[in-house]
């Protein structure tokens, strides 16, 4: 089965398209809850830091580990039986998570989220891939993105509000309904693919391993999987469980006051998503300069805050600028599924999304772990403490933007390449023939 490709997409596609993005939007809200929760999570469970982010890397980890065969079943068994799978479980979870009174079932509430927070966005993307021509991939992958940024805004000063006004219960609770409500919707309005296009058969499908393979032997692939680290990896760090304590404990600031750095951040994302998203449309160079000038400004910004010789009086002014790019960085993260997708068959296309997933989500656990071990301890830990802990963020990011520049070049040249041989064909089709003379 191929992506549509009319000129213009349908009104149903975008229909399609909003109901799906409305499913990112709450599955982001479950997934950046406990950024701003965690430090009430670790007062009502009587836990530490380190704990605390144990429960954020379970999470990514059961996320990470489902993202394969998430792919898989966008692919064989279609968005809408995955998406309504998703939201079941994340509307369990959260109601586990609600009426928690001890770790063990908080732990299991955060890992029912993961479960099913793994299963939308992959498929929400590929429903995209069926409903809209392939030209539209990294504007609506990066629209997607900024729709589960607002879905972070609700987790960050509004939730907060929820939380001081109707308490813990009553929040997640409350958010436990609301996912049930949108489990119905999927089953209801979602359709795998436009009326008339029929659905792949099983021999339409390689098996398993070698799709995977297949998938990861594209530059593409692997271009889509480090530029998804080198950009995502931050924002998951910063805004899903960090970026709050760092800003409190190591630079002093209040809850309101860290709060709104976050939805800095999340206003980066919003912002710079549609443009980025147009921008990258415009072809092979376009998105790999696009994504390598966001890479590159995330680990200057973020080294800058880091390595800046106050430790705990780093300037406002720069550590906004911090928080701004690392959410216009993840928006960039987001064009990258359209790497993937560029060289896929419509076939496979939710296993190259799940591959270039795998990348930020890698590095997340990576550094959330090492954060929490490094800031472990019985005393509260300070900004030299919190310059340490967030090293192995900004070190991924460095290590992934070499991998993109060497693969943006080969991605380029091969271009080059196809671009001089189809010149060279149509060149040598107006020739006239000397037989016919």
């Amino acid at each position: 089965m191929q992506a549509v490709d009319n000129l213009r997409p349908s009104r149903r596609a975008w229909w399609i398209w909003g109901i799906g993005a409305s499913f990112y939007f709450a599955a982001v809200f479950h997934r950046m809850a406990l950024g701003v929760a965690g430090l009430r999570a670790e007062q009502r469970l009587h836990f530490d830091h380190e704990v605390l982010a144990s429960f954020t890397a379970l999470q990514f980890l059961i996320y990470l580990g489902m993202q394969i065969p998430a792919g898989l079943a966008a692919d064989r068994i279609g968005p809408r039986k995955t998406l309504a799978g998703g939201l079941l479980a994340i509307a369990a979870g959260e109601l586990i998570f609600g009426l928690a009174q001890s770790v063990p079932p908080a732990i299991a509430g955060r890992a029912l989220i993961g479960f099913g927070d793994a299963l939308i966005l992959i498929n929400v993307l590929r429903l995209t891939q069926s409903w809209f021509p392939a030209r539209m991939g990294s504007l609506l992958a990066a629209l997607t993105g900024v729709v589960g940024a607002l879905g972070q805004l609700l987790g960050t000063i509004p939730l907060r509000a929820a939380l001081e006004g109707i308490g813990w219960t009553a929040t997640f609770v409350g958010s436990s309904a609301v996912t049930l409500l949108l489990f119905a919707l999927a089953l209801v309005a979602i359709r795998d693919r436009p009326p008339g296009v029929p659905a792949p058969t099983r021999a339409d499908h390689a098996p398993i391993g070698a799709t995977l393979k297949a998938a990861w032997a594209r530059p593409g692939t692997r271009h889509g999987f480090w530029a998804h680290m080198a950009m995502m990896g931050p924002f998951q760090v910063v805004s899903s469980l960090w970026g709050a304590p760092f800003l409190i404990e190591g630079q002093h600031f209040d809850e309101a006051s860290a709060a709104t750095y976050l939805l800095i951040t999340s206003a980066g994302f919003a912002v710079a998503g549609p443009l980025l998203g147009a921008l990258a449309d415009r072809g092979i160079r376009a998105q790999n300069r696009t994504l390598l000038v966001m890479n590159a400004l995330v680990v200057l910004l973020w080294a800058a805050i880091l390595c800046w010789p106050d430790g705990d009086g780093v300037p406002r002014a720069l550590l906004m600028a911090g928080f701004a790019i690392v959410g216009a960085g993840a928006a960039g993260g987001m064009v990258a599924f359209a790497l993937g997708r560029r060289e896929t068959p419509s076939e496979a296309g939710g296993a190259a999304t799940a591959i270039v997933n795998c990348g930020g989500f890698s590095a997340a656990i990576v550094a959330l772990e090492l954060a929490g071990l490094l800031l472990g301890g019985d005393t509260a830990p300070d900004a030299e403490r919190f310059r340490i802990a967030l090293a192995p963020m900004l070190v991924l990011s460095s290590f992934a933007f070499v991998r993109c520049l060497r693969l943006s070049r080969q991605r380029e040249r091969a271009a080059d390449a196809a671009d001089a041989a189809a010149n060279a064909a149509a060149a040598a089709s107006r020739q006239p023939d000397p037989a016919a003379a």
